[in-house]
């Protein structure tokens, strides 16, 4: 089993419920509790180990399928924080539920298959009509931010049948307190879980051969309390006499001295060679008989194992082919404990072999973890050097950082080929200061013949040394190649370098061949998320060259081509900021804040500065233009704790060069103008080729200079430099650029009183920025120029009679202004029906729905006439309202009116 397993495949073994033990205590009062009508969206077991969370959980599976629920196992563990395994194992878990067909579901194949994780759960289990009962065993493993954030989102899109069963140590951070409140979630602790004595008294009653009488039994309940591993633990070692004895003393030990107490009775109670047995296996993550066999030197490890769990000794079976199986985390601790202290040298020779056997059946995981253990870190390098290639291109990035952190330094600068893999990992996690001590390898990298060009060049990227970084790619050989594996993913990646580079210095045609290069390598590399970069890239090359409506297809059909956001942190990242930023563009601003809120953890983690700046500032721009003047200053705050954490200054100039915007919108020149002084002036970054960093050619320094001069008295001054900067914008093809540049000259135009140049200039804009729909390029320069926008809109009316380019630019015009809410034009036109569409294609059945719901039809019905339960109208109901951006039946049907999709 698992032995060819990649880790973001699948682990059968975690899948299996524990067996049903003869003389366990059927939990009759909390099973009702757990499996009420209506029933509850989450039950959580929550207690420290050996309080029976793993048994009373599989005895709610059993009863729930006695009355009909279908239901599925899954134990997690310390990997399963790595996004891309944990993805894989939940989806296997859906999948292996009875009546399961595992095909994709409409709403799937509508999308393109580009499925948040949680809404594709969601999608899935609402096809169930009967009630689908899953069990998540060993929660407290989880504490990647995004895990638990994706149950945040799975929990609250659940179907009314669906009830997640979670046993964990700790309460997890997955929104339960509004469902608790709710009565939507019950939360059972360590004293719900304390046998009462009669149950303890029935519990002792089926072991008659120990011959326990009342006083006993009273002691044995006042000692652990009902605690069920103690329980066990008396009921296993009552055979030692100084156990009985113990019964009638007074002292009252504490939980942990009780149950070493009780475990160091029940194992000198064993046969020596059982004795043996467990202390040698004690520190197994999992076991099995060729396993054993390898660490004894043993042959009979399968019968010992089937001996143990037969006895209840805290050995369960993980297969029901019996052979796998584990110890139970309290058993296991004190048989580790103990052997460390008697015989400290046979655990690592246990580790060491154990490392051994995983390596050689291709059990990773396993192995390094062994290796480690046994301090064989030599041996863990060599394991993670055969196994990285698989983590990197799987975009199993997490789990390269885990290992990596307990690998010393040392033995990963001697494998400098390693060395530039775990940098790609911790480059793509935005680790910082886990890089710097790799950077010394990787700058020697090429004596070993080892390539680590491209790798630096991204790190460079990372910590925003922009011309360090396209000064190292300029020098990487990326055409006429045809690589393969890890070294195909590498030289993707420094294609979408190389792209970007060009799109600097406004080279869109080789921009463009270069990305279609980039793709080539993608495919051939297998690569998981470089993708996604590639389309963003590309994106803002089109976005850049005035092709706003090319943007906005690329994007969503980029996003539509994505998998399920098992990567999201990475390649949904740029995807997902390029495309706020488009749609705040156009003046889709609810859509454009939608979209944030729904990837607001994806974009917070995005690698580049570039990218994680055009959602933060299309964000906050969103509030301003709302007029919530504070929520602004959340954002913008928010982006500068992201730059100080990532080390990064030029953001904290763009978040503070947006202030300025908001202060002078708000009317406040001399607020922005304090505001300005305090920002650190910065040698501007001087580009290889005359290039220009992409945030500066959308705003930054230069442009917020220009702005602020404008609004305080400096027009005069302005206009020589902008037409410098609108003469170099035209030749080197920067159309959006030059829209903006046009509308900051009508505003300096206008202030030193041209009032003819200022209209000119402003028409010149309007005509470039009309066929694409760019809107708050005009919006965003705020109520100065409105009177020149309501001049321009009555002018053309007069031209538009017998001119269509005229009408077009007048309705364009009418739009502007409909949109600022303060000089629109009763007369002017609405937006142009079905200009914008859902983030997702909905799918034949979700139109169906959609025009039922128009129609004020009620959720019953529509599940009667479709022929289908109420639940999956339900499920179909929140995807229609996640594509559309809305919240509400009444703006599900307003916003499909505007897209079109009704009539």
């Amino acid at each position: 089993m698992d032995a060819n397993a990649h880790p973001s495949e699948v682990f059968t073994h975690k899948f299996f419920a524990p067996p049903s033990y003869p003389g366990a205590i059927q939990r009759d009062q909390l099973l009702g509790r757990m499996l009420r009508a209506p029933p509850y969206s989450a039950v959580v077991i929550q207690a420290p180990a050996g309080h029976g969370k793993s048994t009373l959980l599989q005895q709610a599976k059993s009863l729930g399928e006695t009355r009909g629920a279908v239901s599925a196992w899954l134990s997690f563990d310390e990997a399963d924080n790595d996004m891309r395994r944990l993805g894989g194992h939940l989806q296997a878990l859906i999948e292996s539920l009875p009546g399961a067909d595992g095909g994709n579901d409409e709403s799937e194949a509508g999308s393109g298959g580009r499925r948040r994780l949680s809404d594709w759960a969601a999608s899935r289990l609402a096809r169930f009509d009967a009630p689908v009962h899953l069990f998540l065993d060993e929660f407290q493993a989880l504490n990647n931010r995004a895990a638990l954030a994706m149950f945040r989102e799975l929990l609250e899109r659940l179907p009314d049948n669906v009830t997640l069963f979670i046993g964990t140590r700790a309460l997890p951070e997955i929104g339960l307190a509004r469902f608790v409140v709710n009565n939507q979630a019950l939360v059972l602790r360590a004293d719900d879980l304390r046998f009462s004595p009669d149950e303890a008294e029935l519990f002792f009653g089926q072991a008659r051969e120990l011959g326990i009488n009342r006083q006993e039994l009273d002691a044995i309940y006042r000692q652990t309390e009902g605690w069920p591993a103690a329980l066990q633990l008396f009921r296993l070692s009552l055979a030692s006499p100084s156990v009985r004895r113990s019964l009638s003393g007074a002292s009252s030990p504490k939980p942990r001295e009780l149950a070493e107490y009780l475990a160091d009775n029940v194992l000198s109670l064993q046969p020596p060679r059982i004795q043996h047995f467990l202390r040698q296996t004690s520190v197994l993550t999992r076991l099995s008989a060729g396993l054993c066999d390898h660490v004894t030197g043993w042959q009979d490890s399968q019968s010992i194992l089937l001996f143990l769990e037969r006895s209840g000794l805290f050995l369960r079976c993980l297969d029901s082919d019996l052979s796998w199986f584990k110890y139970h985390t309290l058993f296991s601790s004190f048989l580790a404990d103990q052997t460390r202290l008697d015989e400290p040298d046979l655990l690592q020779t246990v580790h060491q072999r154990a490392a051994d056997w995983f390596h050689r059946h291709e059990m990773h995981e396993d192995a390094v973890h062994h290796a480690i253990a046994a301090h064989d870190y030599a041996f863990a390098g060599d394991i993670m050097s055969e196994w990285i290639d698989r983590l990197i291109v799987d975009a199993n990035l997490a789990t390269v950082e885990r290992w990596s952190d307990a690998l010393p330094l040392e033995e990963i600068a001697r494998r400098p080929a390693l060395a530039v893999k775990i940098a790609w990992a911790l480059v793509f996690l935005r680790r910082h200061h886990k890089l710097r001590p790799l950077l010394p390898t990787l700058e020697a990298a090429a004596e070993h013949r080892v390539d680590a060009s491209v790798v630096r060049s991204m790190l460079a990227m990372v910590v925003d040394d922009v011309p360090l970084a396209f000064e190292i790619i300029r020098d990487v050989a990326i055409r006429d190649l045809k690589p393969e594996g890890f070294r195909a993913f590498e030289l993707g990646a420094a294609a979408n370098l190389a792209g970007y580079r060009l799109l600097s210095v406004a080279d869109f045609d080789a921009e463009r061949e270069m990305l279609q290069l980039a793709q080539t390598y993608n495919r051939r590399g297998d690569a998981a998320f470089s993708g996604g970069y590639t389309v963003a890239v590309h994106g803002i090359s089109l976005f850049m060259q005035g092709r706003l409506v090319d943007t906005l297809n690329l994007y969503r059909s980029g996003l539509a081509e994505q998998h399920l956001d098992l990567d999201k942190s990475f390649a949904a990242a740029s995807l997902a900021a390029c495309y706020v930023h488009a749609l705040y563009e156009c003046g889709e601003l609810d859509l454009a804040e939608s979209m944030f809120l729904q990837f607001h953890d994806v974009i917070a983690d995005s690698v580049l500065l570039d990218f994680l700046a055009l959602g933060y500032v299309a964000m906050g721009r969103i509030q301003l233009a709302h007029g919530r003047s504070n929520r602004a200053d959340e954002v913008f705050g928010e982006a500068e704790q992201l730059a100080h954490s990532a080390g990064w200054p030029r953001l904290l100039r763009i978040a503070a060069w947006e202030r300025v915007r908001g202060a002078l919108l708000a009317g406040e020149p001399e607020r922005a103008q304090a505001l300005a002084s305090r920002i650190p002036r910065q040698p501007e970054f001087e580009l290889p080729d005359g290039g220009m960093i992409y945030s500066e050619m959308i705003e930054g320094d230069a442009l917020g200079a220009i702005r602020l001069a404008i609004h305080t008295g400096q027009a005069e001054s302005m206009l020589p430099r902008l037409a410098d900067e609108i003469a170099l914008a035209q030749k080197q093809r920067r159309q959006y650029r030059l829209i903006k540049l046009l509308t900051l000259e009508t505003l300096a135009l206008q202030r030193r009183g041209s009032d003819n140049a200022a209209r000119r200039s402003l028409h010149r804009a309007l005509q470039l920025a009309a066929p694409e729909g760019y809107v708050r390029l005009f919006l965003d320069e705020g109520e100065a120029l409105l009177p020149l926008l309501r001049d321009e809109h009555g002018r053309l009316a007069q031209e538009a009679a017998g001119d269509a380019a005229q009408a077009t630019l007048h309705d364009f015009v009418g739009r502007l202004l409909a949109a600022t809410g303060l000089g629109a034009d009763p007369a002017g036109p609405a937006p142009a029906m079905g200009s914008f569409q859902p983030l997702e294609p909905l799918t034949d059945r979700e139109k169906e729905i959609l025009v039922y719901l128009a129609n004020g039809v009620s959720n019953k019905e529509m599940a009667r006439r479709i022929f289908v339960s109420e639940n999956t109208v339900k499920f179909h109901l929140k995807n229609i309202y996640s594509k559309l951006a809305v919240s509400s039946r009444l703006q599900a049907i307003n916003a499909a009116r505007q897209m079109a999709l009704l009539r």
